[in-house]
């Protein structure tokens, strides 16, 4: 905007910074325009581009400052307006932000990038409908605005559009061939729809055009592991050149370590974004609530705004919780070493809201990855990965940059529900005259190979039906596309029963008492609804495979004493299921004998497992000083 009075400076000045603002030249642009609104203390255009800078620098609250600044000197300036939303949107204050969105159209009803943002919002706020039209009119003024093309895109994957979905995906990629963040969605709603080999394809072409794009290069990684020719020499490739494409900050930016080497308590630090009702949040909350005990300091690294009953018990685990969503990877890196931790764990892995690249800079002396994702990181600054003899056998070394650490028993441990659960002691096929198999297993997990197998068991197993219960199936075009893969062989949509999410995991848990065997699928086994499958009596038949994921049912059965539920490979467990099967009484029997059992089991035992953490913890510390 060309500002002529002798309080504003001319274009040519706003013009060299925003060349650097926008070359990427931050620092340089925030001295030019800081020494320049000495000069020129009115100019709300230079306030409004510092305020960008600042948001370049992850220091919004600095940017909010700017952004008000700007509009406070000119309140008819909507593109003010506009980036104080984006301000406020990056900063979660997503009200704040429709109110400077809507202020915006208001002073420029034609201002198509506003409407994007607002859609954006709104979508974050779960006002799908609202967004909808709101990111339509966003195309309607601009046609070829392929930004909002991947919105809506968006919106009608969360709406359960998703035929329409992929046709505004593939719209925004044909107008911006190199859209990382549209190759990325395509990516998220393949999956869903169970197409995982496309769905990685775009992941890849998401990292082609973006190599800094992490979470396309996380999803890419984390989605190779459904292959159902999986090959553990090619995603260790692939996941070490993840790990060397993290850049580094300069050592000079960071503080340094502020631990005791000879401590009377070990100071431990958790990075997670799913300390809440969710797997992560189940495995740790009475782990936590024994090792609080030890001679251990606890500390959260919160990686997520989102939080619900389950938060607000873990946090009285914990001796200090920060929320770090907010705080860029320097401040976070500081934070840790300010803190003083001693071992650092990684809970996420290559899941959602991963901060992996923190770990590149080593903000604890020990780095150590446990139970949000069961493979290797690719990052050779993470030293540990935890596993135990079964998931993770000492001959599997070279598929992890980590080095093995084995738990005794298990590398996990669930913690019990919080609430009183009946169990049915005796199987269902005694009522009902028939087997039920089950799979609550996210469906991503049974591909085509799996359908194949159990559609076989489905067919050798007289009458016998199949419970497939998965949130994905709350989409009435996912339960279609699923019954016809089992049609394709000969499998009649009366055997296959389909049920979505439980409104609680109470309510999922009840459901086990339908079933009779879980079936668990392959290469990817199923983890917590393994754990839960045996919680609640029904016994789990797994296949022995060559990695951490394909082998956690190994590991459950073999700390039940269960080996006979063990298949070494695909025809084996075909054939398992027929002896299995075979007498109901003796099924039954098996169910109570489990149901007695997993109580006293090492799976569920949070106060045993926390004694061995807290000794494994030691043992590495212990081994970290006397090097």
């Amino acid at each position: 905007m060309e500002q002529k009075s002798e309080t504003q400076p001319d274009q040519q000045i706003i013009d060299e910074v925003l060349n650097l603002f926008k070359s990427g030249k931050l620092g340089k642009a925030k001295i030019k325009i800081e020494n320049y609104i000495k000069k020129f203390p009115k100019s709300f255009v230079l306030f409004n581009i510092l305020g960008a800078v600042c948001s370049g620098q992850d220091e919004l609250e600095v940017a909010i400052k700017h952004h008000k600044k700007s509009v406070e000197i000119n309140p008819d300036y909507a593109e003010g307006y506009n980036n104080l939303g984006i301000a406020f949107q990056r900063l979660g204050l997503f009200e704040e932000a429709v109110k400077n969105y809507k202020k915006t159209l208001k002073l420029k009803p034609d201002f198509s990038l506003a409407y994007n943002n607002l859609g954006v919002v709104l979508k974050s706020l779960n006002k799908l409908d609202e967004a909808l039209l709101i990111s339509k009119k966003a195309i309607e003024l601009d046609p070829k605005f392929a930004d909002a093309h991947n919105n809506i895109g968006a919106i009608l994957q969360d709406l359960g559009n998703y035929e329409e979905a992929y046709k505004f995906y593939k719209k925004a990629i044909k107008l911006k061939s190199s859209y990382s963040e549209a190759y990325f969605n395509l990516g998220i709603l393949l999956k869903k729809l169970g197409k995982i080999e496309e769905c990685i394809e775009n992941f890849q072409k998401a990292v082609t055009v973006n190599q800094k794009n992490n979470r396309a290069y996380s999803n890419y990684l984390f989605n190779l592991n459904y292959l159902t020719k999986y090959d553990d020499n090619y995603y260790i490739e692939e996941a070490k050149k993840f790990g060397l494409s993290l850049k580094k900050i300069d050592d000079q930016l960071c503080i340094p370590y502020k631990y005791t080497v000879n401590p009377k308590k070990l100071t431990v630090g958790f990075v997670s974004a799913d300390l809440r009702n969710h797997p992560v949040g189940y495995y740790l909350i009475d782990t936590l609530k024994y090792l609080k005990k030890k001679n251990i300091k606890l500390i959260a690294y919160h990686n997520s705004t989102e939080t619900d009953d389950l938060t607000e018990k873990l946090k009285k685990h914990f001796d200090i919780w920060y929320n770090i969503e907010d705080k860029n990877d320097l401040k976070v890196i500081n934070l840790i070493r300010e803190n003083g931790i001693h071992i650092l764990f990684d809970m996420s892995g290559h899941t959602k809201k991963n901060r992996l690249p923190i770990f590149i800079n080593k903000p604890a002396p020990i780095q150590v990855t446990w139970i949000g994702y069961n493979a290797t990181t690719g990052l050779k600054e993470i030293d540990y990965i935890i596993g135990d003899q079964y998931v993770t056998p000492l001959e599997n070394k070279n598929q992890f940059t980590e080095n093995i650490l084995q738990l005794p028993n298990i590398w996990s441990c669930l913690s019990k529900p919080a609430f009183e659960i009946k169990k049915e002691n005796s199987s269902p096929a005694l009522q009902n005259g028939f087997i039920t198999f089950g799979s609550f297993n996210n469906l991503s997990k049974i591909n085509d190979n799996v359908i194949d197998i159990w559609s076989e068991i489905l067919k050798r197993v007289k009458d016998s039906k199949l419970f497939l219960k998965a949130k994905q199936l709350d989409n009435l075009e996912m339960v279609e596309s699923i019954r016809k893969k089992f049609q394709k062989n000969g499998i009649s949509t009366e055997k296959i029963i389909t049920e979505g999410r439980s409104k609680t995991r109470e309510e999922m848990l009840k459901k086990y008492n339908q079933i009779d065997i879980a079936l668990d699928p392959f290469p990817y086994s199923g983890v917590t609804t393994s754990f839960e499958s045996v919680w609640m009596g029904v016994p789990l038949l797994t296949i022995k495979g060559n990695n951490f994921y394909s082998r956690i049912g190994v590991s459950i059965n073999k700390n039940l004493g269960m080996d006979d539920w063990i298949a070494n490979n695909e025809k084996d467990y075909s054939t398992k299921i027929l002896k299995l099967t075979s007498d109901f009484n003796q099924l039954s029997q098996t169910r109570k004998c489990l149901i007695n059992k997993v109580d006293s089991s090492t799976l569920f035992d949070s106060s045993l497992f926390a004694d061995n953490f807290n000794k494994i913890l030691w043992k590495i510390w212990e081994k970290f000083t006397t090097k």
